[in-house]
């Protein structure tokens, strides 16, 4: 293991790299062997207050410690950088992030120190194409706190053709049950990218500006996936605020972009899930041990677009 970064390039210069970036495919199809497999690890001096304080005010954010997702934004440049990688066999222009797993073992303070390490995991075949993923975890003083998997698709008419019995991976269903609890309707304004982005470091442009978006395909520009998910467990945070200070896993599966400026109601739901031991992919990456109750807290959830029921995401929070 190299010793780890205590900076990060500036997301400017690694976005100019991702839009160079072109396909480097020595097989087809690829396989997971064709990923680089050197790690990346990066243990900043410490988080940032304003930037903690900013990403908690787009994200509707009012707990002590921070939000689950913030970890993430920290680490995404670490994302960008695995894949800039020579050896990285995709573009990076068209990814699209399809799925997001995060397991928080406890809270985590803005004033920790914390250490995080970035790999890839695996590679799947998928109905439109191939599914990577990304793995990141956090330690503090050698205690691992935190941990998530991110999906992201490779669309390819090539592979997809390969791939006509696999299952896509963001239609895949939460498989829990429950009735409908509350419903919020949320006005998404025209510059919520450009906010999200100021707070998390992320100024992709098609979350920006209406033209910004169009350059890349987009009618409209669109609100930011990781945005939704944050603002979606913002508000369960604020229903049940003792599901979020417990080890917990949430994953989510985004389905379609929410266009900006729009209107989406986020809908939740409780439900109990008795199988011990099933928290999803993370389990595979990580042996720490969680709860072995056999009746465990989880809600669920959904945000559609309010006009045509559309949907963007569907999720579930669940207590370990």
């Amino acid at each position: 293991m190299k010793t780890p970064l205590t900076t990060l390039p500036r997301f400017a210069n690694l976005m100019f790299r991702a839009a160079l970036k072109r396909d480097n495919i020595t097989q087809l199809p690829p396989t997971f062997d064709d990923f680089p497999k050197q790690p990346l690890s990066f243990a900043p001096a410490r988080l940032l207050d304003s930037s903690i304080e900013q990403f908690h005010a787009v994200t509707g954010w009012r707990a002590k410690h921070l939000h689950p997702c913030y970890l993430h934004v920290v680490s995404f440049p670490m994302h960008l950088m695995l894949m800039l990688q020579k050896d990285f066999p995709f573009a990076l222009l068209g990814l699209v992030h399809i799925n997001n797993e995060i397991i928080q073992y406890r809270p985590v303070q803005a004033s920790e120190a914390c250490v995080f390490r970035c790999h890839f995991k695996d590679m799947k075949s998928h109905a439109k194409g191939i599914v990577f993923s990304i793995v990141t975890d956090v330690h503090v003083d050698g205690e691992l706190c935190w941990s998530s998997v991110s999906s992201n698709l490779y669309r390819s008419t090539r592979f997809s053709a390969m791939n006509k019995e696999s299952t896509p991976a963001n239609e895949a269903t939460t498989g829990l049950e429950g009735s409908a609890q509350s419903k919020q309707m949320w006005q998404l304004h025209p510059g919520l990218g450009r906010d999200y982005a100021r707070a998390s470091g992320d100024f992709n442009p098609i979350h920006l500006s209406k033209l910004s978006a169009r350059l890349f395909g987009f009618k409209h520009a669109i609100a930011h996936g990781m945005w939704s998910k944050s603002r979606c467990l913002s508000a369960l945070e604020q229903i049940d605020q003792d599901l979020f200070i417990q080890p917990f896993n949430t994953q989510v599966q985004f389905i379609k972009p929410a266009m900006l400026p729009g209107r989406v109601v986020f809908s939740q739901y409780e439900a109990t899930h008795s199988k011990a031991g099933d928290i999803g992919a993370i389990d595979e990456v990580n042996s720490k041990e969680v709860s072995e109750n056999t009746q465990e807290r989880a809600m669920k959830f959904s945000l559609k677009n309010q006009d045509t029921g559309a949907p963007h995401l569907s999720g579930k929070v669940q207590s370990l």
